[in-house]
């Protein structure tokens, strides 16, 4: 598989396919069954499941993790969790001030 390049006219390569092709006689065939693609029963060849695809989910952690990875998918949610914990307590101080006024004047 290439492309080529219009502009200066080189192909280029962009990867490769491996493809296998067993003929074999009707006989062998009806006996040993396959599935259509990877559905049961996967043999005669096996295809192993697909690696390096992206599980999709609502979830923002498991994407998080499958995107930028597990260790800096942690890191995130650490500082965006300190950040939040920082936002609330700015937001909050006006409240707090007042229920410390309340508790320590009635005494």
């Amino acid at each position: 598989m290439d492309r080529l390049d219009h502009e200066t006219g080189v192909r280029e390569p962009m990867g490769r396919l491996c493809v296998s092709l067993t003929i074999m006689p009707k006989s062998i065939a009806e006996v040993e069954q396959a599935g259509f693609g990877r559905s049961e029963p996967n043999q005669h060849p096996y295809l192993p499941p697909p690696t390096g695809r992206l599980y999709f989910s609502l979830n923002p952690f498991i994407m998080g993790s499958q995107l930028c990875g597990p260790k800096i998918c942690a890191q995130l949610t650490s500082c965006l969790i300190c950040l939040g914990v920082l936002a609330l307590a700015i937001f909050c101080q006006p409240a707090l001030n007042a229920l410390v006024y309340l508790f320590f004047n009635t005494f």
